[in-house]
């Protein structure tokens, strides 16, 4: 090969090699990307998952009688000591047809009450819509659960909602005909049925229920602050005799008991003492809650929780086992990626009573933010932190403040890099 044509191969190949080398400079240097993200504001709700245990104090009813029963109560009903919950009867063609009579008494009377009642006043259409999509929903979740007893019940709040809007709207100005139809069905029926042979009533009054599950006695109410998480794991179902007509569950408060890491228990130890619950199978809020017990062992073992609680209706009452969220509070702030904290120092300016100006470096926990070229560490304040992410509080109090700067809204957070500190500029 030609000496010259060598040369100028080589001289070529050297320089494109060196332009490659100064570009790879050029990038790695003042061209180097950083991703970032967004500090957007987030709200979130600090949640123990957990398995609860619903304790009541309940009171099972017995049934003395030797007929079939049809009860005059629906579940979920209130009832007072005394009170009439179910007649019996010789045969279950009658008890069956005194359930249709009742059910039709039920429709009876809505449609009476209606008739009387001038409904344009009291309430709006938009309450009314609300009241029927609500008894939708709640039918077919009935459906759905396989809650038979509650189906009824629900299906005439449906039915009543739908009627109050025919009246509101003009669409009907009377239903005489429909509780003609009632009352002569309701008439052919009692002549049919036979007389009730006894009836059952409760010596307790609050809540009925016409189901027992066999857990009634499995944990004493009255006993909690002995109870440990031994007896929680070990609680047994026992059979429910063929002769109880149901139960009643009285007193305002009832509990939920679970179990708990050891670092969940202290997380609850240090929380005020207020929660919520949301039984995920029985309700689709969350209802008030306050811690009532923290039992465990030893520092590291799991421990027993137990939470007390106010509100109830027929789902909750009808509930025992359930997977529950416990929340602990909620925090508002701006959500910053966990990778993107580090360690820096700002500056501290301190005056002295001679108004004389001093400065240090003090080391605080912060994120470098891309403001336009430079690069800046900004402070933060975390109020929660999870396992990928952590709350900053937007507006920390000053005097926490190092250099009086903090993380703000839609700062562009850079989430990671090499050789980052404030100051820096980029292209």
């Amino acid at each position: 090969m030609d000496k010259l044509l060598f040369r100028r191969i080589l001289m070529i190949a050297l320089s494109v090699l060196a332009v490659v080398y100064a570009a790879y400079l050029l990038i790695s240097t003042n061209f180097k990307m950083y991703p970032t993200e967004n500090a957007v504001q987030t709200t979130v709700t600090d949640k123990i998952y957990s398995n609860g245990f619903i304790i009541r104090d309940e009171n099972m009813i017995q049934n003395n009688t030797s007929g079939v029963l049809s009860y005059t109560v629906h579940d979920g009903d209130e009832v007072k000591a005394g009170g009439e919950i179910a007649k019996s009867y010789a045969n279950d063609d009658d008890a069956a047809s005194q359930s249709k009579i009742s059910a039709l008494q039920e429709q009876l009377s809505d449609l009476q009450t209606l008739q009387k009642t001038s409904t344009a006043g009291n309430i709006g259409i938009d309450t009314i819509n609300n009241n029927i999509n609500n008894n939708i929903i709640s039918q077919i979740r009935s459906i759905n659960d396989g809650d038979l007893a509650n189906i009824d019940n629900v299906t005439n709040n449906l039915l009543y909602s739908i009627n109050q809007r025919q009246i509101y709207t003009g669409k009907a100005t009377n239903f005489n005909d429909r509780i003609s139809e009632l009352q002569a069905e309701i008439a052919t029926l009692e002549g049919k049925t036979g007389k009730s042979t006894g009836n059952i009533t409760t010596e307790k009054s609050g809540c009925f229920l016409s189901h027992c599950d066999g857990y009634e006695n499995a944990l004493d109410y009255n006993n909690l602050d002995r109870l440990t998480l031994s007896d929680l794991d070990n609680v047994k179902q026992t059979k429910v005799s063929g002769n109880i007509a149901g139960k009643v569950v009285t007193g305002l408060k009832w509990y939920v008991a679970c179990k708990v890491t050891a670092d969940e228990a202290t997380r609850l130890s240090l929380w005020d003492g207020s929660a919520t619950v949301l039984f995920s199978d029985a309700s689709s809020e969350s209802i008030p809650a306050t811690i009532k017990r923290i039992y465990q062992e030893s520092k590291d073992s799991d421990a027993l929780l137990i939470l007390e609680c106010d509100y109830m209706n027929s789902d909750l009452a009808q509930a025992r086992q359930e997977p529950i969220e416990i929340g602990l509070g909620s925090y508002t702030g701006l959500r910053i990626s966990k990778k993107a904290i580090h360690d820096d120092y700002v500056t501290k300016t301190t005056y002295d009573d001679n108004d004389n100006k001093h400065t240090e470096q003090v080391k605080v926990q912060g994120v470098y933010v891309l403001h336009g070229s430079e690069v800046r560490f900004k402070q933060i304040s975390i109020l929660y932190a999870d396992d990928d992410y952590v709350i900053c509080d937007p507006e920390p109090d000053s005097k926490d403040l190092v250099d009086g700067t903090t993380v703000e809204l839609y700062d562009q957070v850079i989430l990671e890099g090499d050789d980052l500190y404030d100051g820096k500029v980029v292209n």
